[in-house]
């Protein structure tokens, strides 16, 4: 689906050089916007409304919303900055495209979070909101932004690095959306910036692509050759139906770590490393019986170490993974060395609690990348439907303190570092797991 996450603490809510002045990622030097409405793709406005009053009232919205719902709505910046810069925006939007008051209203609504821990805050381009998604699924690598999904007739694009968009570098492309996109921490960025990116809307308000519509994708392919490929967006229905599954997500394949991620939790035994390797996907009930038989067989006496691996886990309800908890914190699994959570981008919401509560309370080591989630996080988020442009506004409604209350960290950093790249993704490769092996197992 578009929806980039959902939110209770819960899931993820799935969704030009020339910047508009108030659309530049901070510290940036912004450049001159179009000066007249060029065609869009937005849906029909609200008819109650003329459109310079609709788009003020959606701004005028946000506030209200945040206000009205966040338990602490200016933790990350003075209000009187934000109400500036939302003045500010509500002044040029005579001047504006839709397309780049679309660009303005997703920018306000993230603002207030830019220093983290509220990813769960925002406007995610849900279905409904009426843009349109280009059908590709892309995944920030080592070596770059790479496609890893398409629908069946362009299936030959899976692969391909792209380097640019509307003859923009892709680089400054993610740079421009990144002010967008809600987080907790950096590592959210890596999760939900290529989502913005591949939105027709946005990359017209940003002046990426001259008007909302197809738009041409400089790609390099897996065995190095360079070609421009003119893309056509589609509705967010369309999209629904062809990715069937989390467009954040790694695609599965045959590799063990992507080969099973719509069952919440399973485990298997690897013999060679004398690992018992437990996936947790999903924060929710039913899992308790399951939690149970990993206890039994880590009790045996040919299991080395425990891993668990939270890199598809993007949250979930976090009142059902108690039992679980206890069954890691047991003296056959709790020891230094032998319990291993692996984590990253996606570990976010329900996920990230859950991380967080065995970092306090157990021997775990951290491998992977830095969590998407932070220790502490502002979550369980409600939906505010803003009165013109059809969009709704996302609001984080509780704090969740799990580690210490003077904890500043948005993240939790791995103690066995890995990078993932394209070649070792498409080659069915977890270098993650492959320095798990490499480290040595405490005795005892």
């Amino acid at each position: 689906m578009l929806v980039l996450f959902v939110a209770g603490c819960g899931g993820f809510v799935a969704p030009s050089i020339a910047p508009l002045a108030s659309s530049a990622a901070p510290g940036s030097s912004p450049s001159a916007s179009a000066s007249s409405p060029a065609p869009t793709l937005s849906p029909a406005p609200s008819p109650s409304l003329d459109r310079v009053a609709g788009w003020r009232a959606d701004i005028d919205g946000l506030l209200a919303a945040r206000e009205s719902l966040h338990p602490d709505p200016w933790h990350g910046m003075p209000r009187a900055e934000w109400v500036a810069a939302a003045d500010a925006a509500k002044a040029r939007v005579p001047q504006l495209t839709d397309d780049q008051a679309l660009v303005e209203l997703v920018r306000l609504a993230a603002m207030p979070g830019w220093k983290g821990r509220d990813g769960h805050s925002g406007i995610f381009l849900t279905p409904g909101s009426g843009i349109h998604p280009y059908p590709l699924r892309m995944w920030r690598f080592s070596d770059g932004l790479v496609i890893t999904a398409t629908r069946a007739q362009d299936v030959d694009l899976v692969g391909s690095r792209v380097t640019a968009i509307g003859g923009h570098p892709i680089a400054d492309v993610l740079r421009l959306v990144e002010p967008l996109s809600p987080r907790d921490n950096d590592s959210t960025l890596l999760a939900f910036g290529p989502r913005y990116a591949g939105v027709s809307e946005i990359l017209a308000g940003l002046g990426v692509i001259d008007h909302a519509g197809p738009a041409v994708f400089s790609l390099v392919g897996r065995t190095g050759t360079a070609r421009d490929v003119t893309i056509e967006p589609i509705t967010v229905e369309e999209d629904v139906a062809w990715q069937r599954g989390d467009p954040l997500r790694l695609p599965s394949t045959d590799a063990l770590w992507l080969l099973d991620q719509a069952k919440p939790l399973w485990w298997t035994y690897l013999d060679d490393s004398r690992t018992l390797f437990v996936q947790y996907n999903s924060v929710e009930a039913g899992i308790n019986g399951i939690a149970d038989e990993i206890l039994a067989r880590a009790k045996e006496d040919d299991v080395a170490r425990v891993v668990v691996d939270l890199r598809h886990n993007r949250g979930g309800d976090n009142t059902t993974m108690a039992h679980f908890e206890d069954v890691l914190r047991d003296r056959a699994i709790n020891r230094p060395g032998r319990l291993v959570l692996l984590i990253g981008r996606i570990t976010f919401s329900a996920a990230a609690n859950f991380a967080t509560d065995l970092e306090q309370s157990s021997a775990a080591t951290f491998a992977g990348e830095a969590m998407g989630g932070s220790p502490n996080l502002y979550g369980d988020a409600r939906a505010v439907a803003l009165p013109y442009g059809g969009q709704s506004v996302f609001v984080a409604t509780r704090y969740w303190q799990r580690s210490t209350p003077d904890d500043q960290r948005t993240t939790i950093e791995p103690d066995i570092a890995a990078d993932l790249s394209s070649a070792d993704y498409f080659a069915g490769r977890d270098p993650v797991l492959q320095a798990v092996f490499d480290t040595p197992v405490a005795p005892g």
